[in-house]
């Protein structure tokens, strides 16, 4: 009891109490009104769409640059901590750790195999209507790297970067609300613009994970339908969600040493085995061809691609682009407060540079070998994969490449199920992480039973919503509660420029600030200034 007592005085009751309220009243309304629900979530998309494209697209395009930056210039190396911290882990464990809680389940296992294709199938608006060939190949798998490419992974940073900067350089909770302190002072976050930042950031981030659970439930099934005809039902999904959530309960309390990092590891493990696997077995030549052209196109299409809109492809949009930064979104500030968690003792340029530049080079080898697989069997009629997809659905394609990729399918697609099962897990894991430090106010090891009171909120909520047929309606959400995500983002990223400036000023020429005379980038090397600001090379 006194055990039960301890955990629940860590709680901060507003935050929690206000959090549960939105979550439990918004499921009753999807589950009890389907139907009208998806009316309503249908013109606020449209709506959203048309008129709110331009924000989505500049906020994520912005937050590259200033990440870009970060990477580039002196801020870059401030340490987060004293300038003799030592980091918690490894770079590798850190890199593994942040590239799996990033990505969740139902996320690139999902659609690295699938979306290539479907890019292929309708080529995105943006090349227009003369896009054909070999050019139509490269830009399906160009478009779907660029949808989990360093975009996504700039809005998660931007909140990584403030949170962890005031976390360590300023001593302040482990909370989204500190976003605000560039702007009302760090002793002034916790009145009730606080509470409502910490208590927003819980309710989008569940929002966008139930979808990323619900999609890895389906892939789940999907494989088990594909590959040896087992249809499961509702039954099935709730007794996966349940298995899923048993088996996070095992990793919570074996804590993060030796649960999050050590399924962070096995991820990682595991994609770069089956990214050989294809590279080894599959068209070796066909796909670093696609690859190469596809990266090309990336890089020199990147701002047209970041920037684009047309009202006549609302739809697209709402189905891809800006779907995927709306849910990049609501997951920024829960993945802000785990990297910050886990980033004492690393300096700026390591925190972004593991998120952007490690992440992607883990990201474009899986997209080029599994979505390179599936166009090259579609275009040379090896198979007829759009044809899976009209039986089986997005989530049992990626069944059908192994299929006709690998030797031993059934062996390779264990593995792949073993993989979703694992990013599952992990993001059980480093979600109820983040939501317990949130709702804790801030206190970096909370413990293990109000981590299992998240995760048992979370497998609820998608056991709900998966028999009331509410993910696909969840998914529709996803761009409308990505709207206040957005402004949060918004927010931070405007934060973390004033607050840095302020500190380390780079941008502007002399100013005073609490009358301390701040010299110009050109008047204060960095050499001389180590002492002062605590920083160091990587």
């Amino acid at each position: 009891m006194r055990y039960l007592s301890n955990a629940a005085e860590e709680f901060n009751p507003i935050v929690l109490l206000t959090s549960l309220s939105i979550l439990v009243s918004m499921t009753v309304v999807i589950v009890g009104w389907p139907d009208a629900t998806t009316a309503t979530l249908s013109s606020l998309n449209e709506t959203i769409i048309t008129n709110g494209s331009w924000f989505y697209l500049w906020l994520v395009f912005l937050s590259f640059v200033f990440l870009l930056y970060v990477i580039l210039g002196p801020w870059g190396r401030i340490t987060l901590g004293s300038s003799d911290e030592k980091p918690e882990y490894s770079y590798p464990e850190y890199l593994a750790m942040m590239f799996t809680a990033g990505l969740s389940s139902g996320g690139l296992e999902y659609w690295g195999p699938v979306e290539p294709l479907v890019q292929y199938q309708t080529p995105p608006p943006f090349f227009g209507s003369g896009l054909t060939g070999w050019e139509q190949i490269t830009g399906g798998l160009q478009y779907a790297i660029f949808h989990y490419g360093t975009s996504a992974w700039s809005v998660y940073l931007v909140f990584g970067v403030l949170i962890s900067y005031f976390v360590y350089r300023k001593d302040m909770p482990v909370r989204p609300a500190v976003i605000l302190a560039p702007f009302l002072g760090t002793d002034n976050i916790d009145g009730w613009m606080g509470k409502a930042v910490d208590t927003l950031s819980v309710v989008v981030a569940v929002s966008g994970i139930t979808v990323s659970f619900g999609l890895g439930i389906d892939q789940f099934l999907s494989g088990l339908s594909y590959n040896w005809g087992l249809q499961t039902g509702g039954l099935g999904e709730t007794v996966l969600i349940l298995l899923v959530t048993s088996l996070f309960l095992v990793s919570v309390l074996l804590g993060i040493q030796k649960g999050i990092r050590r399924l962070a590891d096995l991820n990682v493990v595991l994609l770069v085995f089956l990214t050989v696997a294809f590279l080894v077995f599959g068209p070796l030549s066909f796909l670093l061809n696609v690859g190469t052209g596809a990266i090309q196109g990336y890089i020199t299409d990147f701002v047209g691609m970041s920037l684009f809109f047309d009202p006549n492809a609302v739809g697209w949009l709402s189905s891809w682009t800006v779907f995927f930064w709306a849910w990049w979104l609501t997951f920024a500030p829960m993945i802000g407060v785990f990297m910050a968690r886990i980033s004492r003792g690393r300096t700026l340029r390591q925190v972004v540079v593991a998120g952007i530049m490690g992440s992607f080079a883990l990201t474009v080898p899986w997209y080029t070998a599994t979505g390179g697989s599936s166009l090259w069997l579609q275009t040379t009629g090896q198979a007829d994969l759009l044809g899976i997809y009209s039986e089986f659905g997005l989530a049992g394609v990626s069944f059908g490449v192994f299929d006709q990729i690998l030797p031993f399918a059934d062996v390779f697609s264990v593995v792949l199920l073993l993989l979703v099962l694992s990013f599952l897990i992990t993001t059980l894991d480093s979600a109820t992480l983040s939501f317990s430090i949130i709702a804790t106010g801030g206190e970096k090891s909370p413990t293990a039973f109000n981590r299992v009171i998240w995760g048992v909120i979370l497998s609820a909520l998608t056991v709900a919503l998966s028999l009331a047929g509410g993910i696909s309606i969840l998914r529709s959400f996803t761009v409308v509660v990505g709207l206040p995500a957005a402004g949060l983002c918004t927010i931070a990223l405007f934060g973390a420029i004033v607050q840095l400036e302020r500190d380390f000023p780079v941008l502007v020429g002399e100013r005073k600030y609490a009358g301390t005379t701040i010299v110009s980038k050109v008047n204060s090397a960095l050499p001389n200034r180590e002492a002062n600001t605590k920083e160091s090379d990587d």
